[in-house]
């Protein structure tokens, strides 16, 4: 079925909206698929123009994805990813809309499936990241003192910007130095995995130590000089292979450590301590509040 002229010119402005946000081209035209088979489904129920759409077909719209089978893989249902991405979409539509005066657009729905089950979520517990913490000090001993330091201080900054403030990996390597506001104890994420920036608050501790990187380290390392990390995101991973190697604790060693499970980690311990999920949300980037209950799940089961 062939989408009527009205789709047609909506998705050609779709696409233009999302380039000027700067998007990237796979996105874009990943996002032009799902709306294609949203406008399709909309025509073979009478929905013939943008204007009828409210939020009541949007849901009809998510209840059938999850019912519907993968059409190109017999009597399999669609991955939870394929459907958030299609959710993703349509939320990005409503905006669309809305940025375009259609006031009586649904807002964006924000609905979404867990993609992963509780299960499958390990998190360490607060004395192993203590530990982890513990070894940087044990690290880089091959090294001589005035190096030695400024590489340990990267350690340090590892564990405080995937720990201490919840970031994903690539935040960390992107990152400009210019993005710390060391008097307002915030670092400013930019363009985050929704595509939204975020200020991320420091605690007094890792504040401290990113200042001390910045301004006592930094300088030890002449790559990327606008940028807090140094290194390419190959670092990352094997720095915390160093931590684990310098650990005295063969169960730490045996774990598959990584910056998402530093993150998972802090997320967890903030409930464990009695912060709102809500705070976390923000805390984390999430977009949507069920990613974030995830976490609730887990601290329950701990």
């Amino acid at each position: 079925m062939s989408l009527n002229a009205t789709y047609q010119s909506i998705l050609e402005e779709f696409k233009q909206y999302l380039q000027t946000l700067g998007f990237a081209d796979s996105t874009v035209y990943n996002y032009q698929g799902y709306l294609t088979q949203f406008f399709i489904y909309l025509q073979q129920r009478q929905i013939s123009h943008i204007g009828q759409l409210n939020a009541q077909y949007c849901y009809d719209y998510f209840e059938y994805l999850q019912k519907r089978p993968n059409l190109r893989r017999t009597h399999r249902s669609l991955s939870s990813s394929h459907l958030n991405r299609t959710f993703d979409a349509i939320d990005k539509l409503c905006e669309f809309l809305h940025h375009m005066g259609n006031v009586s657009a649904p807002t964006p729905p924000k609905y979404r499936v867990n993609s992963v089950k509780t299960t499958q979520i390990k998190v360490l517990t607060k004395d192993q990241v203590k530990l982890l913490y513990d070894a940087v000090g044990h690290t880089y001993g091959y090294r001589r003192f005035q190096i030695r330091q400024p590489y340990q201080a990267v350690l340090l900054m590892i564990l405080n910007l995937c720990y201490g403030c919840g970031l994903r990996r690539r935040e960390v390597e992107r990152l400009s130095l210019l993005d710390i506001d060391f008097d307002k104890s915030v670092l400013h994420i930019r363009s985050s995995k929704s595509y939204k920036d975020r200020f991320v608050p420091m605690s007094t501790s890792v504040r401290k130590h990113l200042m001390d990187f910045v301004y006592n380290h930094r300088r030890y390392f002449h790559k990327r000089p606008t940028m807090l990390f140094p290194f390419s995101h190959g670092f990352i991973a094997n720095a915390i292979h160093i931590l684990q190697e310098a650990c005295n604790d063969d169960e730490i060693k045996a774990l598959h450590i990584h910056p998402h499970l530093l993150r998972h980690s802090i997320a967890t311990h903030l409930l464990q301590n009695g912060m709102q999920i809500e705070y976390i949300r923000r805390f984390l980037g999430h977009s949507s509040l069920d990613t974030t209950q995830l976490y609730t799940h887990i601290a329950n089961d701990l």
